[in-house]
C-alpha cells in the first residue's frame, strides 16, 4: 500500500513537471502585488529599449513582482522561420529574434528574483508566423511566460485572479464562444466578493484613439463585455492594440489601455458611447503600474518623455524623463461607476 502511494506521488509530481517545464514563481503568500502593465512593445527599435529601461527603473524603486504583456510583443509578424529544413538553423533564427525584441530590451529584469512577463498575443504576433513557438519559448527563457493562448496566471494570492485572453476576432477568430465558456469556468464559478478579478488581452473594448469602434473592437465588446466581464464580476480589463495610454470607466468595470511601449498614435477622439467615461489619455510613450492588496488598488501611468520610436542609439531616460502622469485609487465600491469622481491617492 505504501509503495502504491509512493508510485502515485511520483506520477503526479512528474505530470506537474511535464505540464510546466519552466519556473513559475509562487506569489500566493503575498499581501500586496505590484504589477507592471504594457503593450505593443516588441519592435526591436530604440523606443522599445528606452521604455524598457524606464520600466526597469520604476520597478527597481517600487519592487514589481510580475508583468502583464498585452500583445504586440514581436513586430511586425511575430517569430518567422525561414530555415525550414534545419534544426540548428531555425533554432538560432528563433532565439535571435526573441533576443532582439524581448530579452535584450528587458534584460535587467532578471535582477528581480522570480520576475516573469506573462504574455497574451496580439494581431502582429501571429501574422504568418510559428504560433506554437511563442508558447514553447517559455521553456527557454527566464522571463517570458506564455503557457497557453488563454490561461489563468498561476500561484497568485487567494484574493486576486488574473486571466489572459486571446482576443483575435479576425485572422484566427479564437475569441469565440468556446474560449469565453472556458474563461467563465475560471472567473464566474466562484462569486467571491472578496477577490479582485482582472482580465487582460490585446484588443480593447473601448478606446478613444485609432481603431476606435472598428469591426474588431465591436466584436470584442460583444464577446467580452457582458458575457464575461460583467457576468463574472471582473473589476479591471487591461488591453493594448491602440497605441496610446488611457483609463476608461465603463458601467461595472474599469478599462485600461496601454499600447504605447514602443509606438504611439496620439489623437484623442474621446468616448462616443453611453455609459463610458474617460479619466485619462496620453499620447506619450509609456506604461502602467498596478499596486493592489486584498482591499485597495492604486493605478499609475508613467510617461517616458523625449522618446522616439526609431534611432541609431538608445539613450537611457533620466529621472526627468520618467513622469508619473496619472494615478487613480479605489476599493471595490469605486469600480465601474462612470459618474463618480476619482479618489485621491494617499
Amino acid at each position: 500500500m505504501v509503495m502504491k502511494a509512493l508510485v502515485l506521488v511520483l506520477l503526479v509530481a512528474s505530470t506537474v513537471r511535464a505540464q510546466t517545464p519552466y519556473e513559475v514563481t509562487d506569489l500566493s503568500k503575498r499581501e500586496r502585488l505590484v504589477i507592471l502593465m504594457f503593450g505593443d512593445g516588441g519592435t526591436g527599435n530604440a523606443g522599445q529599449y528606452r521604455v524598457g529601461r524606464a520600466m526597469y527603473e520604476v520597478c527597481r524603486r517600487r519592487g514589481c513582482h510580475l508583468a502583464l504583456m498585452l500583445g504586440g510583443n514581436l513586430y511586425e509578424n511575430g517569430i518567422q522561420v525561414t530555415m525550414r529544413d534545419s534544426v540548428e538553423g531555425s533554432y538560432r533564427e528563433i532565439i535571435d529574434q526573441f533576443d532582439e525584441k524581448f530579452e535584450a530590451p528587458y534584460q535587467r529584469f532578471d535582477e528581480f528574483p522570480g520576475f516573469h512577463f506573462w504574455a497574451v498575443l496580439g494581431n502582429h504576433d501571429y501574422r504568418r508566423n510559428t504560433l506554437a513557438t511563442l508558447i514553447t519559448y517559455s521553456e527557454f527563457s527566464e522571463l517570458w511566460r506564455l503557457p497557453a493562448l488563454h490561461y489563468e496566471v498561476p500561484r497568485l494570492p487567494d484574493w486576486i485572479q488574473i486571466y489572459g485572453l486571446h482576443t483575435d476576432t479576425d485572422v484566427r477568430r479564437d475569441l469565440n464562444g468556446l474560449q469565453i465558456h472556458s474563461a467563465r469556468r475560471a472567473l464566474c464559478e466562484e462569486r467571491d466578493t472578496e477577490r479582485w478579478k482582472i482580465a487582460f488581452g490585446h484588443q480593447p473594448i473601448y478606446n478613444s484613439g485609432h481603431h476606435q469602434n472598428d469591426a474588431n473592437e465591436r466584436r470584442t465588446r460583444t464577446l467580452l463585455e457582458t458575457p464575461l466581464i460583467r457576468e463574472c464580476g471582473v473589476h479591471l480589463y487591461v488591453s493594448g492594440h491602440a497605441h496610446h495610454q488611457e483609463h476608461v470607466t465603463a458601467t461595472g468595470f474599469e478599462h485600461i489601455i496601454q499600447g504605447a511601449a514602443a509606438r504611439t498614435k496620439g489623437r484623442n477622439r474621446g468616448p462616443n458611447l453611453p455609459g463610458v467615461s474617460q479619466r485619462h489619455f496620453s499620447s506619450e510613450f509609456g506604461f502602467a503600474v498596478l499596486e493592489v492588496d486584498a482591499r485597495n488598488l492604486r493605478l499609475e501611468f508613467y510617461d517616458v518623455y523625449n522618446t522616439k520610436e526609431t534611432g541609431t542609439t538608445v539613450e537611457a531616460p533620466g529621472p526627468e524623463d520618467i513622469f508619473a502622469s496619472y494615478s487613480w485609487c479605489g476599493t471595490r465600491d469605486d469600480i465601474g461607476n462612470p459618474s463618480s469622481s476619482p479618489r485621491p491617492c494617499r
